[in-house]
């Protein structure tokens, strides 16, 4: 064999590769019919299957690609691959991600501190561990083979054959080449990861890692021949975690994919491809494509503080009432009077807060010279406004009527001194004025048993109705509404079109779902904010929401004014003195006194009218606070043409005789029955069922003719007298017993 020519085992392999190949092409021609026919047909295909099998089996082996089957890995001639199960089948799915590198401080044997024996043996241990380590990596690297690429694979696969035949004719030369090979493996391995980790493989792309299982998806939706390459249509960054990492997806132009089909690229995206991303479609260019970009980190929404400052705007149209969050920013929320709406208010349980809230209007209001009344049916509810200048606070129910009927006679005089030919002097005079309404509701409530019960009136009050007309007419006076209640209902202010009038909306604690929708919509999506921070809501004000389909409604922290309320008002400029003394508007003359009564039957419910207090109550000053000393005269600041009965009675209260007649009032009003709900009925005993089954009885005596009382309400909940309703119970148990 060693005195072959070097060219003998060439030319052998030659010849008989020829010898092959003309037996093969004679075969092809045997038989009259050629292949297809004739005795040898079987044995012919046989051959030439073999031989294509050999054919592909012999250049998959010298390319380096696996023998049969489909590739498993996405390796290329140059490049390593990942792993791949079935690229060509309707899932794919991706191997794992290569083994990361280990630090580069060495061999770790131990986490603990080792003692002096484990020291010893680590020392005595460690070459051996470390080749096992060597050599264990180099186990997975054989191990990794089908992701390695074709030209490595191809080397590996040919050496045995060029090894062999170098050894044959230059052995000596061959031997030092082998042994300089196995040299460079071992250091190789030795530095790599399984050792000392000065080198680690090349981690996979993103594009490589997750594009050949995105493309299968891609393929099927867009109906691609099994042929297209994936580098043509899908192309992603090597590094999908960048900020600025792309997915791209080219579209033929002939693809008629509609709304599903474009939705099925966003799901094929999001379960092959970690992380969110975005969308955007462009189909109308010369190159139809699709491009989904990371979806932007969401910006942290900033946190309200517990507790907020107030602070002067300087200006008195502009009210801060807190600090709000719009667009995840903390700005201040202002609330602005000069506005088409000019009138706002608060709403929440009691408890919640919304008492304090109303302390902000009366304060700014004051600071700029505002004149404030204050319908308080709590009768201490605002207790730190009382006993300063400038702020009446009324108590009973026909005190807070009689400033009910003044403020809109006020209001309509006001009005009618802006006019064109209205003389300076009355012009003059005028001073803008706010009307706080402590628990809405509630007056509601009472002023409809003080109607009713009090007064034996019949039909409706027309309290409601003088609501309407300064809601709707207030602004151009200057004559301004802020309104606390425990629900923006249309009861309470007459209808919709005058709840509209309340431009600013702040809900504070607690709200259930109907009271949002009352207040801002059922469209509104509903805010969720921290409801154990004392104050905290929402509010609105009219501004529509950045999508353009509800009102804007943002999170608010009202400022805690209430330990600064006291001093704030000893601050502010006294009041006119017929304001303090509790007397009516100076530029209130006779004619619009008696245009009001015809318009609204107002005059009996005036200061020293059939149903109205004698005076509107005065403002006595708080210990070191107050606006010091009143004149008690009355003649020069009581408007002509006001009836001589109403100036007597304000001059009689500025005697002093103030205190008896609330006395008086607070009497009447306690005097007035006593109302139940339905439900209350039931748990006191007035019925004699369970709330259900009153409620049945209800709609049954309904059907019999059996009228059930007409009862108040307060916008949600109707209450009836004890009369009323053992009156009911008594007709209803007769119609029983002749049933």
């Amino acid at each position: 064999m060693a005195d072959l020519p070097g060219y003998a085992l060439p030319s052998g392999g030659g010849l008989l590769l020829a010898l092959v190949l003309v037996a093969y092409v004679m075969n092809d021609r045997s038989g009259a019919g050629g292949r297809g026919s004739g005795p040898n047909k079987e044995l012919n295909e046989a051959i030439d299957r073999g031989a294509r099998t050999l054919a592909r089996t012999v250049g998959r082996y010298v390319a380096g690609r696996d023998l049969r089957g489909e590739p498993r890995t996405t390796a290329t001639w140059w490049r390593s691959g990942v792993v791949v199960d079935n690229p060509g089948g309707p899932a794919a799915a991706i191997g794992a991600v290569p083994t990361p590198r280990p630090p580069a401080s060495g061999v770790s044997l131990t986490k603990k501190s080792p003692g002096t024996f484990s020291r010893v043996l680590r020392g005595a241990l460690l070459p051996f561990l470390a080749v096992w380590r060597v050599v264990a990596s180099m186990g997975r690297a054989l191990a990794a083979w089908t992701r390695w690429p074709h030209a490595a694979r191809s080397a590996l696969r040919l050496a045995p054959f060029l090894a062999a035949y170098g050894l044959w004719r230059f052995p000596e030369p061959t031997q030092l080449a082998l042994i300089g090979a196995g040299v460079a493996v071992l250091l190789a391995a030795i530095a790599g990861p399984g050792g000392f980790g000065w080198w680690a493989p090349r981690r996979p792309t993103d594009d490589e890692l997750y594009g050949p299982a995105l493309f299968v998806a891609v393929r099927q939706i867009l109906r691609l021949e099994d042929g297209e390459r994936r580098e043509k249509w899908v192309n992603l960054s090597p590094d999908l975690s960048a900020q600025d990492a792309r997915i791209v997806v080219r579209i033929p132009v002939t693809w008629m994919g509609g709304k599903e089909a474009m939705t099925s690229f966003d799901h094929v995206v999001e379960t092959r491809v970690p992380g969110e991303w975005v969308a955007h479609w462009e189909r109308t260019g010369s190159e139809h494509h699709v491009t989904f970009t990371r979806k932007p980190k969401p910006v942290e929404r900033p946190k309200l503080p517990e507790f907020v400052e107030w602070k002067s705007t300087g200006s008195p149209y502009e009210v801060f009432v807190g600090k709000a969050i719009e667009e995840n920013a903390i700005v201040d929320a202002i609330v602005y009077t000069e506005t088409a709406t000019p009138h706002w208010g608060v709403a929440g349980d009691t408890g919640s807060g919304k008492s304090t809230v109303l302390y902000i209007p009366i304060v700014h209001g004051r600071q700029h010279g505002e004149l404030i009344d204050i319908l308080d049916t709590k009768r201490n509810s605002l207790i730190e406004a009382e006993g300063h200048s400038g702020v009446r606070v009324h108590k009973t129910v026909r005190s807070c009527i009689a400033a009910f009927a003044e403020f809109m006679v006020s209001m309509m005089a006001a009005e009618e001194a802006q006019g064109k030919y209205a003389s300076a002097a009355a012009r003059d005079q005028l001073i803008p004025r706010t009307l706080v309404i402590d628990e809405l509701p509630t007056l509601i409530k009472l002023a409809y048993t003080w109607w009713r019960h009090g007064l034996k009136g019949k039909g409706a009050p027309p309290f409601l109705e003088w609501f309407s007309i300064i809601l709707l007419q207030g602004r151009s006076s200057r004559h301004r509404v802020v309104v606390g209640a425990q629900q923006f209902a249309n009861t309470f202010f007459g209808g919709t079109m005058e709840r509209a009038q309340i431009g600013t909306k702040i809900l504070v604690g607690q709200q259930d779902r109907v009271s949002w929708g009352v207040a801002f919509g059922q469209s509104t999506p509903v805010i969720q904010y921290d409801t154990t921070v004392k104050g905290r809501g929402a509010y609105a004000d009219k501004r529509q929401a950045p999508d353009g389909e509800h009102l804007y409604v943002r999170e608010i922290q009202p400022p805690y004014i209430t330990p600064r309320v006291a001093e704030l008002l000893r601050q502010c400029p006294p009041a006119p003195e017929w304001f303090d003394r509790g007397e009516m508007a100076p530029w209130i003359t006779d004619d619009v006194l008696r245009e009001a009564d015809l318009t609204a039957a107002v005059r009996r419910f005036l200061p020293g009218g059939e149903y109205g207090p004698l005076s509107l109550p005065g403002v006595t000053p708080a210990v070191g606070g107050g606006s010091g000393t009143r004149t008690h005269s009355s003649g020069s600041v009581t408007a002509p043409g006001v009836t001589a009965r109403v100036t007597a009675h304000v001059t009689a209260a500025a005697e002093g005789e103030r205190p008896a007649l609330d006395a008086a009032e607070a009497a009447e009003e306690e005097a007035l029955p006593p109302t139940y709900s339905l439900q209350q009925a039931c748990e006191e005993g007035i019925l004699p069922w369970k709330y259900s089954t009153a409620r049945q009885y209800k709609k049954r005596a309904e059907g019999r003719g059996i009228a059930f009382p007409e009862g108040i309400t307060d916008g949600r909940t109707t209450y009836y007298t004890e009369e009323e309703l053992k009156d009911w119970l008594t007709r209803y148990q007769e119609n029983a017993k002749k049933a």
